[in-house]
């Protein structure tokens, strides 16, 4: 699933990837936004004396999926990085870590995820790797916590789960197994919708245009609440193509 990174903006952006790391790297130093970091993010320093540190360094883009030249944008990075990293290098750092939210491409040799590696390996004396897009949407998957904590990166998918859990407080999984049962058992019979009058038969997901949704229960709570008044927030903001037809 694909999380609107872009909604975070750049500051927030860096504060979501340090919490991300931290979920991974529980001691991870992570460094203040908008302060000469000379090249830092984050960092880490293993357990064992002597091994050095580990760099993390975080990359915002606005409009990720409009970057026509990647191979130009990687290598202005690496190129405007390079001299930071291996200063840090003479200071001990072993590993080096770049975080984007720019989607990598995955065509053998050719493709932007191996052409990064390549470039930054050729151009660091430490191995170095990038953490894309992809990379952040399957970390991210299952930290219910984060999410809430970084309410801009939920989906559509995650306001209805919660919507649905959080207004089943009494005997939750018997409930939710006859909301299942009956939406199954309804899908089932409405699939095939009939027209006798002009003997018109056709599939019911062919024949759906956008219709007014509500959502009523005069007894839920301010969370409940929250995301209703969200999730009605993210339809409205679908382009027109993105409704089924």
């Amino acid at each position: 699933m694909d999380h609107p990174f872009e909604n975070l903006g750049p500051e927030r952006f860096q504060h979501f990837c340090q919490a991300l790391l931290v979920r991974e790297v529980p001691d991870l130093q992570c460094l203040p936004v908008g302060q000469p970091d000379g090249g830092r993010d984050a960092f880490y320093y293993p357990d064992k004396p002597g091994e050095g540190f580990v760099v993390y360094q975080v990359k915002y883009v606005r409009k990720p999926f409009a970057e026509k030249d990647i191979h130009k944008w990687l290598t202005d990075i690496v190129a405007a990085e390079a001299p930071k990293v291996e200063e840090l290098i003479k200071r001990g750092a072993q590993r080096y870590y770049l975080l984007t939210n720019v989607p990598g491409t995955a065509h053998l040799d050719v493709g932007s995820i191996d052409t990064l590696s390549r470039i930054l390996n050729d151009a660091l004396s430490v191995p170095a790797r990038c953490w894309w897009r992809d990379d952040l949407n399957s970390r991210l998957e299952g930290t219910k916590e984060l999410k809430w904590a970084y309410p801009e990166l939920m989906t559509g998918v995650d306001a209805l789960r919660e919507l649905v859990e959080s207004g089943l407080t009494e005997d939750k999984a018997r409930r939710t197994a006859t909301i299942r049962a009956f939406v199954s058992q309804q899908y089932d019979m409405d699939e095939e919708v009939k027209f006798k009058q002009v003997d018109l038969q056709n599939k019911l997901l062919d024949l759906f245009v956008d219709v007014p949704l509500t959502l009523r229960n005069a007894k839920v709570g301010r969370k409940t609440r929250h995301l209703q008044f969200y999730l009605f927030q993210r339809l409205a903001s679908l382009e027109p193509d993105a409704h089924p037809k």
